[in-house]
């Protein structure tokens, strides 16, 4: 079904500039808080969440897979699929306990019925899940196959997806997809850019935009509690010293010239506004939650039991944190790191990637589920106006090397899905003979023979386009459209 897309007016820019010049030619002035958009429903506005696998994800176990079956992938051309030695011992068998390659599935490939992508035995959980009207998730995901990250540096290859710009040498360029989306009103959330357990970049735009790090559950408590309460100041004496805070001079606006000042109020400002009873309790991930909104998460996403503690700081904690965030109506934009442990170049790899990656996709099936059950303000699903795009900094290599593990790889695959995004494709091809990308044409999603291979700047400005947004942002970038993903 086509979604419409949600579109958000440009701020008045012009106009606070010209309302702010008026302001300085009274002389001294007391300037109120910067005020809350209060004429913008957060309830209106585009969502968006980004899951990040850290490491580099093994795609030939998720979303690029190999038919196991087929002779050309056994190790003695370009492309090993080594689903064989997840059988024999460790995790990854238990994993893999009743879809044996032998018996349930021989391929090594999950294809659900009606599924037009064929999904990689990691995948399992996400590829086979529901939401709550019995329909399948895959049918909301487009696969994006064959992305030329540019870079088999981990640094490198996570601030190019963070930003949809090629980093400088080894430093971000850019500000980072939550940001440039959550620009426009970042007032009408009280964290409008949530950051767990990864960097946020802002260049040259509101800085109350700039995702708030998290590490994970812990540290929540510390940022909305005040550390010593009986310390904090209290009504007069807190309204005063706001006051004295936005108190502006003319030698104030010398100050500024620089902006040094513009941004220490706002950083002031959303600081204090942090500390919320309502925000906290809303955040109250303890072990043992009265909140009841809490509680919803901890049951939907199945953290329970006594092992909450370690649940809690892992793929499901992080991603019940995201739901929270986005379903209470706090955060406009959340990226994740799900995993950190992705880099896999021993034969550790035959436990780790598959069971982290399961985890991780179960985590990110159990997070859409539940947005997809949730109503706004208006009745309406969360889900209805929220994309997720899930990436890693490059895959790795099709073969196994000496040590039985898989190196870095300079091609990736990614899965969006939500607002103005086609479901249930796949675009995009990694070659049988050597896995790297080949070309396609933007319009049709067709392969050719020369061409452009798709770039982290084609997938950041396409989803910001099916969102109604603009991607200006990576303009210096020559971003291509990917056509064919767009519902429209």
């Amino acid at each position: 079904m086509k979604r419409p897309k949600i579109r958000i007016p440009r701020r008045r820019a012009l106009a606070g500039l010209g309302a702010s010049m008026g302001a300085l030619a009274l002389g001294d002035l007391v300037l109120s808080p910067p005020a809350h958009a209060d004429d913008v429903d957060p309830d209106e506005q585009p969502l968006l969440v980004v899951f990040e696998f850290r490491g580099g994800f093994d795609t030939l176990l998720s979303l690029d897979p190999r038919d196991h079956t087929d002779p050309k992938f056994d190790g003695s051309g370009g492309v090993e699929t080594g689903y064989h030695t997840l059988t024999n011992a460790g995790a990854g068998a238990t994993l893999f306990q009743g879809t044996d390659l032998s018996q349930g599935s021989p391929t090594g490939l999950i294809t659900p019925p009606g599924s037009n992508i064929d999904f990689g035995l990691a995948m399992t959980p996400i590829a086979t899940a529901k939401d709550e009207n019995g329909k399948g998730l895959f049918e909301d995901f487009c696969v994006i196959r064959g992305i030329n990250m540019a870079t088999l540096s981990h640094g490198v290859g996570s601030q190019y997806f963070n930003t949809g710009k090629f980093p400088r040498a080894l430093s971000a360029s850019g500000s980072s997809l939550g940001t440039w989306w959550a620009r426009e009103n970042p007032t009408a959330f009280k964290i409008p850019n949530l950051a767990i357990a990864t960097s946020s970049y802002n260049e040259g735009l509101d800085p109350r935009a700039t995702g708030l790090y998290i590490g994970d559950y812990t540290l929540l408590q510390k940022i909305f509690y005040p550390i010593d309460d009986s310390q904090q100041p209290h009504g007069d004496l807190a309204h005063a010293l706001t006051k004295f805070q936005h108190q502006t001079h003319c030698l104030d606006h010398q100050f500024d010239a620089g902006g040094r000042v513009s941004l220490h109020r706002a950083a002031y400002d959303s600081s204090r506004t942090l500390l919320s009873p309502e925000i906290a309790a809303q955040f109250d991930f303890t072990t043992n939650p009265t909140v009841e909104s809490v509680k919803a998460i901890y049951d939907h996403f199945g953290i329970v039991g006594a092992g909450r503690e370690g649940l809690l700081k892992g793929p499901l904690g992080r991603a019940a944190i995201a739901a929270q965030a986005i379903t209470q109506s706090v955060s406009q934009t959340v990226t994740v790191r799900l995993t950190e442990l992705l880099d896999t170049h021993f034969d550790s790899w035959k436990d780790l990637q598959p069971t982290l990656q399961a985890s991780c996709w179960d985590a990110v099936a159990k997070f859409i589920t539940y947005a997809k059950s949730q109503k706004d303000s208006k009745g309406k699903s969360y889900w209805d106006r929220m994309t997720v795009v899930c990436v890693s900094e490059f895959s790795r290599t099709p073969r196994l090397n000496t040590r039985g593990g898989r190196d870095h790889w300079l091609y990736s695959s990614a899965l969006v899905a939500g607002n103005g995004i086609r479901g249930n494709q796949v675009i995009g091809q990694s070659s049988d003979e050597d896995y790297s990308g080949l070309p396609i044409d933007m319009k049709t999603g067709a392969i050719i023979e020369q061409g452009p291979l798709m770039r982290p700047p084609d997938v950041w400005a396409t989803v910001l386009h099916a969102a109604g947004l603009s991607y200006e942002n990576v303009s210096n970038q020559s971003p291509v459209l990917i056509e064919p993903m767009l519902d429209s």
